[in-house]
């Protein structure tokens, strides 16, 4: 397949590489040239790990997202969160029906992407949707340098889910995915909304003290901050259960992706490499996830008291306005449904009462 990997962060480079391995066409796009210049002078990437070990050429790189999009058979975004609606805007005059558009992962990303292109006037008829998580975990090891772990089978969802099994069935080449039963399904159960957030929060001075030299995944995880997470992630139950969604646990979620609770319960390493703080477990994740819940929180009437404090804290560290800028109702086109008027929106693509022309 022609295929179009927007975001040359780890996780879109492993994309790439993978899928060029495999005998697809890749075009790999990255908004900052620095990002590509490494891939380029080597003419590609060297992989280890899970996915094979080697050299694979990447020929075609590009910062221009449009030239990267047209006339691929898919899309496949790879960009953080919080840049998935500069991505959705450059693209818009690039697309053609037919194409498949996938964020991943999405974090509810679709919604707000398909809102953009329908107050834009979009026309082309693109398959979109989107997955809960990447379809495999890597890490820059040097210049031109990937480690690849933990390939997984993530759950994926078309907007609208009645379009979910045609979506699949088009992926199905690229990577496997399973079923999950819509784009929220997908956005609440992003696992990285649930182990950065929190356990940035109370961390935060051991991590200013290190300079960001700090592993979360081992040094940070001690037993009151699973004890808070777990608190966290009972607020999420509690948002699935009211948008009559599988109430999946986080250790749910990593057992479904062929992992386990083991990443983070138990002392060591998942990726076998000593891992440092990234900004964007707080600057993406917060605002992109926990606003997001706190934002369906109150318009179902589900409290949430740990993600709107996790919010003001948070935004009182960094110095920040996270809900001036993060994903809310608002942004994803639902505002003013409740848990019927939204679940009817997701499956069919129509708020309640209206009819698409």
């Amino acid at each position: 397949m022609e295929v179009a990997v927007l975001g040359a962060g780890a996780g879109g480079q492993a994309a790439a590489a993978v899928l060029a391995r495999r005998g697809h066409r890749v075009r790999l796009y990255n908004r900052s040239p620095a990002r590509l210049e490494p891939l380029r002078a080597a003419g590609g990437l060297t992989i280890s790990g899970d996915q094979g070990e080697g050299f694979v050429a990447l020929p075609h790189l590009t910062t221009d997202a449009a030239a990267a999009v047209r006339g691929a058979e898919a899309v496949l975004i790879f960009v953080g969160a919080n840049g998935q609606a500069d991505v959705a805007r450059a693209i818009a005059p690039a697309l053609a029906d037919g194409q498949i558009v996938v964020f991943c992962s999405g974090s509810a990303g679709s919604l707000e992407a398909a809102r953009l292109w329908r107050e834009g006037g979009l026309e082309a008829r693109v398959l979109l949707g989107e997955t809960v998580s990447l379809p495999q975990s890597a890490r820059t090891t040097g210049p031109a340098q990937l480690k690849i772990r933990l390939p997984v089978r993530p759950h994926a969802a078309a907007f609208p889910a009645a379009a979910t099994d045609r979506l699949r069935e088009r992926l199905a080449p690229l990577f496997e995915t399973q079923p999950a039963v819509n784009v929220l399904d997908t956005g609440l159960n992003n696992p990285n909304f649930l182990i950065h957030p929190a356990p940035m929060v109370v961390n935060y001075a051991a991590i200013e003290r290190a300079d960001g030299a700090l592993s979360l995944m081992n040094e940070g995880m001690t037993p009151a901050t699973l004890r808070l997470m777990d608190a966290h992630d009972a607020e999420k139950l509690a948002l699935a259960r009211a948008l009559g969604l599988p109430a999946r646990t986080l250790d749910d979620v990593y057992l479904s992706l062929g992992s386990g609770p083991h990443v983070y319960r138990q002392p060591g390493e998942p990726m076998g490499l000593r891992d440092r703080i990234h900004w964007r477990y707080i600057d993406e994740d917060v605002p992109m996830g926990t606003v997001l819940w706190s934002s369906l929180g109150r318009a179902l009437g589900v409290p949430t008291p740990l993600s709107d404090g996790i919010v003001a804290i948070a935004g009182a560290l960094r110095g920040r306005d996270y809900r001036a800028d993060g994903r809310t109702v608002e942004t994803l086109g639902l505002a003013g449904l409740d848990a019927v008027g939204i679940t009817h929106y997701l499956a069919t693509g129509e708020r309640p009462g209206e009819r698409r022309g």
